[in-house]
Order: C-alpha cells, then sequence, then structure tokens
C-alpha cells in the first residue's frame, strides 16, 4: 500500500484533531473501565455496582467515583480497636499476654466458650489503580497509531 503525501498529512491532521479534543477517547475508555469494575464488585445489595461511575476531571482527565464502602471492599480492612490487643496486657501485679480468660491462667472454659471475635474484612478486589492507568495509556497509544 503506497501512502501519498496528501494521505500521509491527512492522517497527521485527523491525529491532531483528536489529540486536541480527546473527550470522546476518555468516553470510550471511561465507560469499559466502569464496565470492567461493575462486573468484577461483589454484589449484595446492588447499591455499591449502581454507584460506580466516571466523570470528566477537566478536559483532558477522567474520574472515577463510588460509594465509599467500595475502598473498603476493594483494599479490606484490617483489625481495629476491637480486635484482640496485639500488646502484651499489663497492671500493677504484671504483665498477661491477653485479659482473656485462658487455661494457662488456671481458668477452665466450659463447653460454650468461644475465642475472642477478630474484626476486619478481607479485600475482595475489584479494581487495580494502577491496571486502569495502564489500559488508559495503553488505549490511547492504540488509538493515535491505529490510523496514523
Amino acid at each position: 500500500m503506497t501512502v501519498t503525501i496528501e494521505d500521509f498529512l491527512d492522517d497527521l491532521r485527523e491525529l491532531g484533531e483528536s489529540l486536541s479534543n480527546p473527550q470522546q477517547m476518555l468516553a470510550n475508555i471511561g465507560d469499559a473501565i466502569v464496565e470492567h469494575m461493575r462486573a468484577n464488585v461483589p454484589v449484595d445489595t446492588g447499591r455499591l455496582k449502581g454507584s460506580i461511575e466516571w466523570s470528566f476531571n477537566g478536559d483532558t482527565s477522567i474520574q472515577f467515583s463510588m460509594l465509599e464502602h467500595g475502598l473498603y471492599q476493594n483494599y479490606g480492612v484490617g483489625p481495629n480497636q476491637f480486635t484482640a490487643n496485639p500488646k502484651p496486657f499489663s497492671n500493677e501485679f504484671g504483665g498477661l499476654r491477653d485479659p482473656w480468660a485462658e487455661p494457662e491462667f488456671g481458668v477452665i472454659m466450659g463447653p460454650g466458650y468461644q475465642q475472642p471475635r477478630q474484626f476486619g474484612m478481607q479485600a475482595r478486589k475489584f479494581y487495580d489503580r494502577e491496571q486502569i492507568s495502564k489500559y488508559i495509556g495503553d488505549q490511547f497509544l492504540e488509538e493515535i497509531t491505529i490510523d496514523f
């Protein structure tokens, strides 16, 4: 296939136009990312899934938003102040490993004894910021190089 100078200049003009107003390209990228996130989000009531959206942040960037608990779903929640104390418990009579009654302290627990609850939530990833950034870069590069 032979490319004339006129064809090359036309392609160059089209590239310049698409780069000067990238909103349609960004809209397509945003739609694809939201679709992927919604397909992979853990669903209980569907509120989180329905809240995932994107919007323009200026002329040349997009931002994603969702209900706040989406961050906790994606990254998990570590133990908090209600988790069994990780530091040794101490008082004026000396240190104890944990303030719960256990057989080593001379207390025999009955059949209904349950270990103290551990709070927290495992991560249930449905998006990755690095993968999203790479995807946007790859799509932008592909859009630029497809016709040029």
